[in-house]
């Protein structure tokens, strides 16, 4: 069977759900083709026993413009994190808040062990200086994260307890290795905006753009298995579909260049427990712990995470040797010296092992040049921008442009 369609969109995370909804509102001729039973790739959920688990700990961002203006985001409910941390140092936790934005944790966040005068001094100003921060008119020198903010100035007692654990826990590797340039993009986002979660969870992201698109152009659990010349697409049930311009969105594009980029690995661990957990509404990061890298507790934020009257517990692990049952044990007890409650209080869920959490893009990354399109064939993703959901987005809606 043969069937036929202009443009052809393979790969229907946000950056080819974004695509799509824009062919639709240009009224192109086009074709979605998505091989999992769900859209969103690596963002999304799955949902059992009552609880809703993300695809590890992500948030939304409520800076990002371009998806806000595809999104309803009032049919989202979404629901924001307070500004700043907790953070564990050792031996009791401290706020790390945003007094302009949370005037309630001026004195604790002014009193913190974990920053100097000169720390917060240097947070406005980075604050104020990354205001309308975009990446494509940086023109300064690309660093490390680690050497952007060791020449910013600030100290080492801050970088170790603030910035190293909370932006791991973002670019998924712990050595801060990852671009400044990616850095001053995601700290402008949070600078303008709230990390939060849709009511009903990250899955409802994707869920709603999918919605947004005419069911009849959309085939969701069918695989590429081939592409020719003549750019004439190969399903792994036998049809074909002949297109006159092929977009490929993620891991599809490796079906032209081989190539699917290289990303950090992150482990997410999910528990349960009765307990209530002091600054629930906060992220809360462990620099002293040499496994838990950040704990959330999305209950606090949304009460459809779960349905069984409890709390759940998202815990993200960058490096762990043991084996899970020993992990399990071990992790049960730092809950319950952390959060109090006997370890068995603490329920073990379970986990998620995520080999493409992130995209690396080490220093330089973004000075890199690429070919994106050749012979109408089209690359979108997180690739041609910059790993979040927002530059998947805007990479999606930018391809249209240059039709």
């Amino acid at each position: 069977m043969t069937s036929h369609s202009d443009i052809i969109i393979i790969g229907a995370g946000p950056s080819g759900l974004a695509c799509a909804l824009k062919c639709q509102m240009q009224g192109l001729d086009y074709l979605l083709i998505e091989q999992d039973q769900r859209v969103g790739g690596r963002v999304g959920s799955f949902y059992d026993n009552g609880y809703i688990f993300d695809l590890g700990f992500q948030v939304y961002n409520s800076a990002y413009f371009n998806t806000n203006a595809i999104l309803d985001i009032d049919e989202l409910d979404l629901r924001y994190f307070k500004p700043g941390a907790v953070v564990h140092d050792g031996g009791s936790f401290q706020m790390i808040s945003d007094p302009l934005r949370d005037i309630s944790k001026i004195f604790s966040t002014i009193f913190s062990d974990l920053t100097t005068i000169k720390d917060k001094i240097k947070i406005l100003s980075l604050k104020y200086s990354l205001s309308d921060y975009q990446i494509d008119q940086d023109q300064s020198k690309d660093l490390t994260t680690l050497e952007f903010l060791e020449q910013y100035g600030f100290s080492d007692k801050f970088i170790k307890n603030f910035f190293m654990p909370f932006f791991s826990g973002i670019f998924l590797e712990n050595k801060l290795e990852t671009s400044s340039k990616f850095f001053k993009y995601v700290f402008s986002n949070f600078n303008n905006g709230l990390a939060a979660l849709p009511r009903k969870g990250m899955q409802a992201i994707p869920d709603q753009l999918l919605n947004k698109l005419d069911g009849e152009r959309v085939i969701i659990g069918q695989s590429v298995v081939n592409i020719d010349d003549s750019k004439n697409v190969t399903l792994d049930d036998g049809i074909i579909i002949k297109g006159n311009r092929l977009i490929l969105s993620g891991d599809s594009t490796n079906l032209v260049d081989g190539e699917n980029g290289e990303y950090n690995a992150v482990k997410t661990m999910y528990f349960s427990t009765q307990n209530d957990i002091l600054n629930g509404e906060y992220i809360h990061l462990y620099p002293k712990d040499n496994i838990i890298n950040n704990v959330a507790i999305p209950t606090y934020l949304s009460e459809a995470y779960s349905k069984n009257s409890d709390h759940l517990i998202s815990l993200t692990i960058l490096e762990s040797e043991n084996s899970e049952t020993e992990m399990v044990k071990d992790i049960q007890g730092r809950l319950s010296k952390y959060y109090g409650g006997g370890p068995n209080t603490y329920e073990f869920l379970r986990s998620i092992n995520i080999k493409t959490g992130t995209l690396r893009q080490p220093k330089g990354y973004f000075n890199r040049s690429q070919k994106n399109s050749e012979d109408n064939i089209y690359m979108i993703g997180e690739k041609v921008t910059n790993g979040s959901i927002e530059g998947a987005v805007l990479a999606g809606l930018n391809i249209i442009d240059e039709f």
